[in-house]
């Protein structure tokens, strides 16, 4: 007597290996969440080919076939992803291109805080000639001092600024 699987006996197999089914797969993952989601691909294709799938064919070899075949199918995607991720990426210059951009925001924080620390006049010398760019005529004239006198507060902001940056560095 070779007849179809009826939708009682899918509830009962599924009751059965539900279990057992996701365990293994969640062994040969380490990730219930994607356990769960090939679980229930595997039970989604079994109910599908219930017509298809004889009684007297072993229903536990056919789930756990199944899942295995979606195990190494999800493992070949992930791989080729991950080699796809690595070659797209990850490359060495990214990584010194982080580091660079890590001591460039710790420098741009130290200019910052030893801007706020700055007397008035001097901070608004270097904010007009470093964030406006303007130039010394302009600042002199926005300020109405002498040109020697911008020239002079800059010089001795910039060597503040680069002993501070110095000792950062070491």
């Amino acid at each position: 007597m070779n007849k179809a699987i009826s939708v009682i006996d899918f509830t009962l197999i599924y009751n059965l290996y539900k279990r057992p089914l996701y365990n293994y797969v969640w062994k040969m993952l380490s990730d219930k969440s994607v356990a769960e989601d090939i679980v229930q691909n595997v039970f989604l294709k079994f109910y599908e080919n219930l017509k298809i799938i004889k009684q007297k064919s072993n229903p536990s070899a056919w789930l756990f076939t199944t899942a295995r075949n979606e195990i190494y199918g999800y493992l070949r995607k992930k791989k080729i992803r991950s080699e796809e991720l690595m070659d797209e990426d990850f490359d060495y210059a990214s990584i010194e291109n982080l580091k660079a951009d890590i001591e460039e925001t710790e420098v741009k924080d130290l200019i910052e805080k030893e801007i706020d620390k700055m007397n008035e006049d001097t901070k608004e010398i270097f904010l007009l000639r470093h964030y406006s760019e303007l130039s010394y005529k302009d600042i002199a004239n926005v300020l109405g001092i002498d040109e020697g006198i911008v020239k002079g507060r800059l010089f001795r902001v910039r060597q503040m600024l680069i002993d501070k940056i110095s000792k950062l560095v070491r």
